[in-house]
C-alpha cells in the first residue's frame, strides 16, 4: 500500500498522506514521497496549486513516526529529521502555493508541516501542539523557525515551553490557520482557494510568494529590494500583457505562465 495517494483535481494535486493506522505519522518513506511529488509538481505546467491532506478521519499528521525513531541511532534519528526538513524547504520554494487541509490532529512534525504550507484550513475538530518537547527534545523539521515568524516569539515561546495543544479556534484567532471548515467541506474549502488562485498569474503569484517569503524578516531596505527585483521582470511577459489586455475587454485573462 502506498503511504501517499496523488490525485489531480482541475488545476490541483491532491497528496493524501495515507498511513491512516498511524494517525499519518511522518516516517521518512512518507517524506521523501512528498518531496517528491511538490518536486514533480512544479514542472507540471496545468498544476495551480497543491492540496495536503490525510487519510482518515482522526489526523492530518500525528508528527514524526516514532516507532521508526526509536530504533535508529543518533545519526539516524538527524536523518530521519531531515527528510522532513528538505521537504519543508521545498514546499516553501515551490513556485505554487501549497494549501494544508488539516482533518484532526496535528502535531509535531505535522504541524510543521502545515506551517510550511502557504495557506492552511482546519476542522473544528483539530488539535496542534508539540509532544516533542515532552520526550527531551524540539522538533527537528524548522518548526522553531516558522512558528514565531507566524504569531510571534511571545506566544510560540508558550506554545513550544509548555507543549500546550491547541483547538482549532486558538490557532485562527492566532493565526495559524487561515480557515476552519467543517470535515464534509474541508476539501471544498480549499478548493475555494484554488478557483481564486486560479484567476492569477502563476508568474505574478511565484514572485510575490517569494518576495513575502524572503523579505519577511530582513530590514525593510533590504526587503523593497527583494520586492522590486521580483516585480520588475512582470512587466515584460506575456500574461501581463494579456492580463491588461483581458481587462480592458472585460473578459478573464488566460495566462499561460510566460
Amino acid at each position: 500500500m502506498s503511504v501517499l495517494l496523488s490525485t489531480i483535481n482541475g488545476s490541483s494535486l491532491v497528496l493524501e498522506m495515507n498511513r491512516p493506522e498511524s494517525m499519518n505519522a511522518m516516517s521518512s518513506e512518507l517524506a521523501n514521497s512528498l518531496l517528491s511529488a511538490v518536486l514533480n509538481a512544479g514542472k507540471n505546467e496545468k498544476i495551480r496549486a497543491i492540496i495536503i491532506s490525510g487519510a482518515g478521519d482522526k489526523a492530518f499528521c500525528a508528527g514524526t513516526d516514532l516507532k521508526e525513531r526509536r530504533h535508529l541511532n543518533p545519526d539516524q534519528k538527524w536523518e530521519q529529521s531531515r527528510s522532513l526538513f528538505h521537504l519543508n524547504e521545498a514546499i516553501r520554494n515551490s513556485s505554487l502555493p501549497v494549501i494544508a487541509a488539516i482533518n484532526g490532529w496535528c502535531l509535531g512534525g505535522g504541524f510543521e508541516l502545515a506551517l510550511y504550507c502557504d495557506l492552511r484550513i482546519a476542522t473544528p475538530e483539530s488539535k496542534f501542539g508539540w509532544p516533542e518537547m515532552t520526550l527531551g527534545a524540539y522538533p527537528g523539521g524548522g518548526g522553531a523557525v516558522m512558528l514565531p515568524r507566524i504569531i510571534g516569539q511571545a506566544k510560540a515561546k508558550e506554545l513550544f515551553f509548555t507543549a500546550r495543544r491547541i483547538e482549532a479556534i486558538e490557532a485562527l484567532d492566532l493565526g495559524i490557520i487561515n480557515a476552519i471548515a467543517s470535515k464534509d467541506q474541508l476539501m471544498n474549502k480549499a478548493q475555494e482557494f484554488v478557483n481564486g488562485i486560479e484567476t492569477t498569474s502563476p508568474l505574478g503569484l511565484a514572485a510575490i510568494k517569494k518576495s513575502i517569503n524572503d523579505g519577511a524578516d530582513i530590514p525593510f531596505d533590504e526587503a523593497v529590494k527583494v520586492d522590486q527585483m521580483m516585480r520588475r521582470p512582470l512587466e515584460s511577459t506575456e500574461d501581463y500583457s494579456e492580463g491588461l489586455l483581458a481587462h480592458f475587454e472585460k473578459r478573464r485573462a488566460i495566462f499561460k505562465g510566460k
